[in-house]
């Protein structure tokens, strides 16, 4: 079943002040640039649109601009249902096991000329203000309705926890993490038995469950499959309010092909409980 996103619970601790949210608005040109954009949503098939290079009106400096349209289909892939009346971009249902951030919603209210809104629930305006922009879409030939990512990002990371980065051509999305019933934390990279090689840099990223929120989690890299052999590195990770934890880490770069190390996650808390994940070094 779906969730309904108006009426999942406020999670306090992540909340995000709507004053910080709102930049101040000034007024600049709307000439634009077509470039050309890769849309990927992981696990799903790509868009590839074209977007919109043209002056963000609040901060006076060029920004990347995308069709309200195919941020919608991208969000359809992961279960996301939005819908757009020209003003707001509404989030109506989300997938089973999601959570929303709408702590901090102020009250409702139409954006004025010249701005859009992201919402959730119909009734929770005004999350995220952005400046919107209609230009043609090359695709279809008509006028259509466009939005800077830069805002787009902030309300998909800060409202509905998905991963959302811009390299100035390709948009990638990633699904939220839900961590299943019953356990207390998953991994989400590396992999087990990925390959990686001496001095590699590698991301480390998970999320906890809800009764661990704002609690640490150390990972242990140690030779050997069995945890508690000879420890090579360690490094400990703040989870947020949302129980994303995310960090850098380089390995040994002394470390010879064909050895196997294993990685050891742990909650930092009174027998926390712990997984390993098996790399191979290549």
């Amino acid at each position: 079943m779906k969730n309904k996103a108006a009426v999942i619970g406020v999670i306090a601790a992540g909340a995000i002040a709507s004053q910080g949210l709102m930049p101040v608005v000034a007024h600049a040109s709307t000439q634009v640039a077509y470039a050309p954009t890769t849309i990927s949503v992981t696990g799903q098939a790509t868009l590839q649109p074209e977007h919109v290079v043209a002056n963000d009106p609040w901060s006076g400096k060029l920004t990347s601009w995308v069709p309200v349209y195919y941020l919608q289909e991208a969000l359809k892939s992961v279960g996301v249902q939005a819908t757009w009346n020209g003003n707001s971009l509404d989030i109506g249902t989300t997938p089973n096991g999601w959570e929303v951030n709408v702590a901090g919603a102020p009250s409702v209210g139409n954006p004025p000329a010249g701005q859009m809104q992201f919402s959730i629930g119909a009734v929770q305006d005004e999350f995220l203000r952005a400046p919107k922009l209609v230009a043609k879409d090359p695709a279809s030939g008509v006028d259509t309705t466009y939005i800077p990512v830069y805002y787009a990002d902030l309300f998909l990371q800060q409202r509905l926890f998905m991963g959302a980065s811009w390299s100035g051509s390709q948009w990638s999305l990633a699904p939220q993490t839900v961590v299943p019933k019953g356990q207390s934390f998953v991994v989400t990279s590396p992999t087990n038995l990925e390959s990686v090689k001496p001095g590699q840099t590698i991301e480390i990223s998970g999320r906890l469950a809800s009764d661990f929120y704002n609690d640490a989690i150390s990972a242990d890299l140690s030779s050997g499959v069995t945890h508690g052999s000879s420890l090579l590195k360690h490094t400990q990770m703040q989870t947020d309010g949302a129980g994303m934890f995310s960090e850098s880490f380089t390995l040994p770069a002394n470390l010879k092909p064909g050895t196997e190390v294993a990685l050891t996650f742990e909650i930092q808390v009174h027998s926390g409980p712990t997984k390993t994940i098996d790399l191979k070094i290549s």
